[in-house]
């Protein structure tokens, strides 16, 4: 059984998730995957991803329904990643720029600095308002991936003697963990080295 790779080193994929739905963005490939429960593998969906909507660097969904992709110094926000429909490009203030995971949750955006061990909260990533930066709990700092639904925080950990699983959480920086689930293999499958057969 091979590791999953970590978002660093699997340039255009991500986790975010819109209300009810995880999003897996496989952006080397042109697809997405949506599905209801990554631990039951309820609901899960491929869709293709729009030429204006691949090669990002980071994906984020938002309670208000939007998309948000981040290349480089800005973002582009879609209603739909099949049809880059609605779309509006921002630049990222630059306190925003730089993030190795962003996320949103709590209808607030996420930015999570592995290097230093430190998030940032802002209600707007172009104006960077409202921001409080906070320490990274210890015990959130090795997620492979990152990723919000409007009231938890999920991540997913190295794959350990139990398999891959992700944890649920509400504060990142005091490590308020209040579940911890195994990925659903169909999940897995869809994650760049993950179990993918060998030949």
């Amino acid at each position: 059984m091979n590791g999953i790779i970590p978002k660093s080193k699997a340039k255009g994929t991500d986790f975010c998730g819109v209300n009810n739905y995880y999003y897996i963005i496989r952006s080397d490939l042109g697809y997405y995957m949506q599905s209801s429960n990554f631990n039951k593998g309820l609901d899960i969906s491929i869709f293709s991803l729009h030429p204006a909507c691949q090669n990002g660097d980071h994906y984020l969904g938002h309670e208000d329904g939007y998309f948000y992709i981040i290349t480089g110094s800005s973002y582009r926000r879609v209603t739909d990643l099949t049809a880059d429909s609605s779309a509006v490009a921002y630049s990222l203030h630059p306190n925003c720029q730089g993030g190795d995971h962003y996320l949103s949750a709590f209808g607030k955006f996420y930015i999570i600095f592995k290097g230093k061990g430190t998030y940032r909260r802002t209600t707007n990533m172009n104006r960077d308002s409202d921001a409080v930066e906070y320490d990274l709990h210890p015990n959130c700092r090795d997620g492979l991936y990152y990723w919000g639904l409007p009231n938890h925080y999920y991540f997913l950990k190295p794959a350990s003697k139990w398999g891959v699983e992700y944890y649920k959480c509400t504060d990142l920086s005091e490590d308020e963990c209040t579940d911890v689930y195994s990925v659903h293999p169909d999940v897995l499958n869809f994650l760049p080295g993950g179990l993918e057969p060998s030949d």
